[in-house]
């Protein structure tokens, strides 16, 4: 250990006496406090400690505990900490903690609703209506049932979520669900359009969707939007009414053309040179047919199975076609 310096000699420069010590000119006065005689209580302690160094933490301790502080005896001590004490003595008592809310009742399901014997007559009761709501609440997830299990399938397939048991999606879907893969795909396809008509059209059904996904695969889901609004404001919409309207469709779209034509259709006005031909018809369908060949095409390299598939099934649709016509 080296040896310790005399105060006298701390700063150097020869003086005399310790500049630090409490002589010295620029000192201040000694505390009064530094010879008090503190209460050593763990309420101080802690109350003190609480306000002075950490106001948040205050609010963690016991108000209670905080009032019942002892204060110093009377002297220099007292006075210095009496300004602590006043502001604990200060705080107002906490306030009783919020009720925890009771857990919800589950939700009623139609699966736990008895079969009535027999109808009733007159007005519905209390328990009737609430039965008629939650029966249907149910045959209205029907509507949107097919395009929510169309966004999950092409979440389980886009992000392999399978492949914990399976190899492919295919695989997937036909052991899993017992769901032919081709339908699996076309819920895929047809999720997104049923999403976009779903607030102008909360009733569309798979059938409608179906007859509207070629006009959204050749000219965007704006334009299949388009037909269906058309058709709503003057006829109630129905897949097979889609589907002659549809038809009337010419290969180049104008979104103001379409909607005089669809409009004059409706009404009757279509010029009978106009109408569909059956050579339009064709001509129509291969349009279409080239605009999703395109789009299998180009997800072909992500999803090489599903583009085997459609090739395979328009072959068979081609070999169908040559067996149904009339010689």
């Amino acid at each position: 250990m080296p040896p310790q310096r005399r105060k006298s000699s701390i700063g150097g420069g020869g003086l005399g006496r310790n500049p630090l010590s409490d002589e010295a000119e620029h000192t201040p006065p000694v505390s009064p406090l530094r010879d008090a005689k503190w209460p050593r209580t763990p309420q101080l302690s802690k109350a003190a400690t609480a306000v002075l160094m950490s106001p948040g933490a205050a609010e963690a301790e016991p108000k209670a505990a905080a009032k019942t502080v002892t204060a110093p005896k009377a002297g220099p001590a007292a006075e210095a900490v009496r300004p602590v004490l006043e502001v604990i003595a200060a705080e107002p008592e906490p306030a009783p903690p919020d009720p925890v809310p009771a857990a919800a009742a589950p939700a009623p399901s139609v699966l736990d609703l008895p079969l009535p014997a027999t109808g009733g007559e007159g007005p519905l009761s209390r328990s009737e209506s609430e039965q008629l709501e939650v029966c249907e609440s149910s045959i209205d997830a029907l509507r949107v049932a097919f395009w929510t299990a169309g966004r999950a399938l092409q979440i389980v397939r886009d992000g392999r979520l399978y492949r914990a048991d399976h190899a492919t999606f295919d695989d997937y879907v036909e052991k899993r669900w017992d769901m032919q893969r081709s339908y699996a795909h076309k819920l895929i396809r047809a999720w997104p359009l049923a999403a976009r008509l779903h607030p102008v059209a909360p009733s569309i059904n798979e059938g409608q969707i179906r007859e509207l996904l070629p006009v959204a695969a050749a000219h965007g889901e704006e334009a299949a939007v388009t037909v269906y609004t058309t058709l709503a404001a003057d006829v109630k919409v129905t897949a097979g009414k889609l589907r002659e309207a549809v038809a009337v469709l010419r290969d180049d779209y104008d979104e103001q053309e379409v909607v005089q034509r669809l409009q004059a259709w409706l009404r009757g006005d279509l010029a009978e040179q106009e109408q569909p031909q059956t050579t339009d018809v064709f001509s129509s369908v291969e349009s279409r047919l080239a605009a999703l060949t395109q789009k299998v095409v180009k997800g072909s390299t992500d999803h090489p199975d599903a583009a085997r598939e459609f090739a395979a099934k328009l072959r068979t649709l081609a070999e169908l076609i040559e067996q149904k016509i009339p010689n």
